[in-house]
């Protein structure tokens, strides 16, 4: 059975505490901050962009393992942001990691579901036979794209999960997948805007409408179909654009909250990762390297609909060395910025034609 072989994840160094952004615009009382989860979140380096932070995790993933780049056979770039409006971002991660010619590489855009997307699709390349070894990517720059003075911007933060999916040396099979989709534009972004647009609410009732009428049902419908059920896992790795959001999927799913989600909830360390969300929330759960670990893997996106991955881990993983690039390592890789340099390096200030000189 095909499954995970490998994965890495990475996140600009850069920090700002949500408190900053609150600070600047007064728009949000600390109530709101701690329902959301939001205490502080990646900043996109003036030199970063969705196709830099996909070419590290890569690497990460590639170094971690014993295949080579030459192996690699496919490559999927799941984001909703990436840099370029028409060329492909995934051509470029291709020529980084050194790829050959000939590998097929697609971008993917589902919104927040981008990245399980990846993995579904480089899952059915391998099990076709058109890949030995294929490339999943998620990653996001919610940072970048949500307007200055929003109250998202406390939370909404950048970060890429790469995973390599293959038959030998499986480390988390992966039993079985399921997608489930209708057209509900909770966030969106028109054609030349770069902002992203909140369709509906943040908080409370209304902000659920998407998971409510997505992921419960896509849940519910697998649970059936594989005639399992919330106890026959061990660990849960849900879409996290903000704490709370984990916690409107439990509910209705009767997931055990304490003993298969929480650990699991990352919002308040990173922030709100778009289509990275769920997938370093696996890349979490792996890094304790658990045999025989039952694990459900369940994103959302605006618009998009949500995907389930429902994964087993394998003996092989007591033998896979993170080394220190676990996921709660690379949390700790950071330097603090303020909010004026957080604006700077994400490109938000405007800046006047420089005519004569310096001004």
């Amino acid at each position: 059975m095909s499954g995970i072989i490998s994965y890495g994840v990475y996140f600009p160094k850069y920090r700002l505490k949500a408190q900053e952004v609150v600070d600047v615009w007064k728009n949000a009382q600390p109530s709101v901050l701690k329902k959301m989860g939001y205490i502080e979140r990646a900043v996109c380096g003036p030199d970063q962009d969705t196709i830099t932070l996909a070419v590290e995790a890569c690497q990460i993933a590639i170094e971690r393992c014993n295949v080579r780049p030459d192996q690699i056979n496919a490559l999927f770039f799941g984001s909703g942001t990436s840099p370029y409006a028409s060329k492909a971002a995934s051509t470029v991660v291709c020529d980084a990691l050194g790829l050959r010619r000939d590998v097929m590489s697609y971008d993917l855009q589902f919104s927040g579901k981008s990245g399980t997307s990846a993995i579904i699709t480089a899952k059915a390349y391998v099990d076709a036979g058109m890949a030995e070894y294929a490339l999943a990517i998620g990653v996001d720059t919610m940072s970048v794209h949500i307007p200055a003075g929003h109250v998202l911007e406390s939370g909404a933060s950048c970060g890429a999960a790469a995973f390599i999916i293959g038959r030998e040396g499986v480390i988390a099979e992966i039993n079985g997948i399921q997608s489930y989709q209708q057209d509900q534009a909770d966030y969106f972004r028109v054609e030349g805007e770069r902002y992203l647009q909140v369709g509906s609410g943040i908080i409370g009732y209304i902000s659920s409408w998407g998971l409510s009428d997505n992921v419960v049902p896509n849940a519910k419908a697998y649970f059936e179909k594989t005639n399992c059920g919330p106890d026959d896992f061990e660990a849960c790795a849900l879409q996290q654009n903000s704490f709370i959001m984990p916690m409107m999927i439990s509910g209705p799913l009767k997931l055990n909250v304490f003993e298969t989600v929480l650990n699991n909830i990352l919002t308040s360390h990173i922030g709100h990762l778009g289509a990275a969300s769920a997938l370093v929330a696996l890349a979490n759960i792996l890094d304790d390297q658990e045999p025989e670990l039952r694990i459900l893997t369940l994103s959302y996106g605006e618009g998009a609909g949500s995907d389930i991955l429902d994964i087993t881990t394998t003996d092989a993983i007591k033998d896979y060395d993170v080394g220190d690039t676990a996921v709660f390592d690379m949390f700790e890789r950071k330097e603090y910025v303020d909010y004026a340099t957080a604006q700077k390096f994400e490109r938000k200030y405007s800046r006047p034609q420089m005519i004569h000189g310096f001004i």
